[in-house]
């Protein structure tokens, strides 16, 4: 066969091979796929975190822009990945704080508490005593704190993270389908570039 026919049957073949290499690129598939959380329609994006994570903190305001540009069908939570007994106290604050509807007051001034002010808010007590801090009433968010409801949360977030393949954060989970982090993109703005992409696939194979 002649050369050149031979270049023109294998350049599709190439064409296909490369745009599926950069395509796969920067992210780790899920399987078997997570059923989500999310309304019909929507598709789920899941940042899973810890506070004692500086890169986590390093993150936020990449996040935050790219939350406010996100289409309108993304389904967003987040998660405190509890990984261990040190991650598994914060996460029970994030839930304790979620359910008395103090995210806003919280989170941020933990993260900056733990890494500009060197804080060190690792148990129960130290936890209780900065929100207190923070203006909460001290018995209330020792009832939150301690609620069946945030053992539940807790407990459903260890298993999101199992079945996500948690293995570090920050990390985004896409839909119940993909995992990336900046580790696998190379970079934190590739990553959200990569879930902007994701989104975009599974939103056309979204009614």
């Amino acid at each position: 066969m002649p050369w050149n026919y031979r270049i023109l049957i294998l350049l599709p073949l190439l064409i296909f091979h490369t745009a599926y290499a950069d395509w796969g690129e920067g992210y780790d598939p899920i399987d078997p796929p997570i059923a989500t959380t999310a309304p019909d329609g929507k598709i789920e994006v899941i940042e899973f975190f810890w506070y004692g994570c500086p890169h986590c903190y390093q993150m936020e305001p990449q996040l935050e822009a790219w939350l406010e540009s996100k289409p309108e069908n993304v389904s967003f939570i987040r998660v405190p990945a509890p990984l261990n007994n040190k991650w598994t106290v914060h996460a029970q604050f994030f839930y304790a704080a979620e359910i008395l509807g103090l995210t806003e007051k919280l989170h941020i001034p933990l993260f900056e508490a733990l890494h500009d002010k060197k804080r060190r808010l690792y148990d129960k007590d130290s936890l209780i005593g900065f929100a207190v801090e923070q203006g909460v009433d001290k018995q209330k968010f020792i009832d939150a704190l301690n609620s069946f409801g945030v053992y539940v949360k807790v407990q459903n977030a260890k298993k999101l993270g199992q079945r996500y393949q948690l293995d570090g954060v920050p990390a985004i989970g896409i839909n119940g389908k993909y995992k990336t982090s900046g580790s696998l993109a190379g970079s934190y703005s590739k990553m959200f570039e990569i879930v902007s992409q994701l989104v975009a696939e599974e939103s056309k194979a979204t009614p």
